[in-house]
């Protein structure tokens, strides 16, 4: 969204028309199936945009999004392959707002595999459109630092807002053609596929510096979990801490704290979120169950 907040002013500024705006289809939410619609919807009709919602970029969506005769094409975090006879539409001018630093971490999940992979920076790609996932010639960087304690969704948020800054402040030279993008090495490339609900189960077998990085990773979704007494118990925040080796998975309290025995290290339970319950902290959560102390999970 602030990508098209970026776009929007551009347009008050005369750099360019803005159109249309194409965002995902309203989904169900709930379980009064209400129809929920995206905060990119939201915003684009708060603007007084037109708004597309193609499920698929073919047939006739693809001939409304052409019927709107787009000189330039901007998208970041779509979720779908921009086909060919679109770009060619738009004279092949397309660009992607990417949250990585190109070549490293193509795909759906950038930012969770920059901090599953242990990586200390990242940033955002101005990257050419083209049919192929993530694969064009970059046209300008910005980089940052990931925050030792940042997860997904700050992370994400973050770079967000860098990616706007970045767009607003390259498109008008993309425009007028100053300078080429540069291809990407192909010999540095990195993939990033979506992480599914399976991903966030915690092997305690694992290090605890990365059970910790994939609470991260997963947080605030598909999220880390385990289980407790036959339920999911999800983690959403722990820390690293040490002490004298356990069996993995075995429960400590310290001060009544639980901490967990990994493949090395221990994770101490920040913030958790029972099965059907809010989120608490991981010493609230252990005061309400019985005999915590020497459980292995998952249990």
């Amino acid at each position: 969204m602030p990508s098209l907040d970026a776009l929007w002013r551009l347009d008050r500024a005369g750099v360019i028309e803005l159109v249309g705006v194409c965002t995902q289809p309203d989904r169900e939410r709930g379980r009064g199936h209400v129809l929920a619609m995206s905060a990119v919807k939201v915003r684009a009709l708060a603007l007084d945009l037109p708004v597309l919602q193609p499920a698929h970029l073919l047939g006739e969506d693809l001939a409304a999004v052409v019927a709107l005769r787009p000189g330039l094409l901007v998208w970041s975090a779509y979720g779908n392959l921009i086909p060919r006879p679109l770009l060619a539409a738009a004279g092949n001018r397309a660009l992607n707002v990417h949250g990585s630093l190109l070549p490293r971490w193509r795909g759906a999940a950038p930012v969770a595999h920059a901090i599953l992979a242990g990586d200390t920076e990242t940033g955002v790609s101005l990257m050419v459109g083209t049919p192929s996932l993530d694969a064009g010639p970059v046209y300008a960087v910005a980089q940052t630092a990931i925050g030792a304690d940042e997860d997904a969704g700050g992370l994400t948020g973050r770079l967000a807002g860098l990616g706007a800054v970045l767009l607003e402040r390259e498109l008008p030279s993309f425009l007028s053609g100053d300078r080429a993008a540069l291809p990407q090495d192909p010999t540095l490339v990195t993939w990033a596929p979506k992480l599914t609900t399976a991903d966030g189960v915690l092997d305690w077998a694992q290090p605890a510096d990365r059970l910790a990085r994939l609470v991260r990773a997963m947080t605030p979704e598909p999220g880390a979990c385990t289980t407790f007494q036959g339920r999911r118990l999800d983690i959403e925040r722990a820390t690293v801490t040490g002490g004298v080796p356990a069996e993995h998975g075995v429960v400590q309290l310290r001060a009544g704290v639980p901490h967990v025995a990994a493949g090395a290290g221990w994770l101490r339970l920040d913030l958790v979120r029972p099965s059907g319950k809010r989120a608490m902290a991981g010493a609230e959560w252990a005061h309400g169950v019985r005999d915590l102390e020497g459980l292995a999970l998952p249990s």
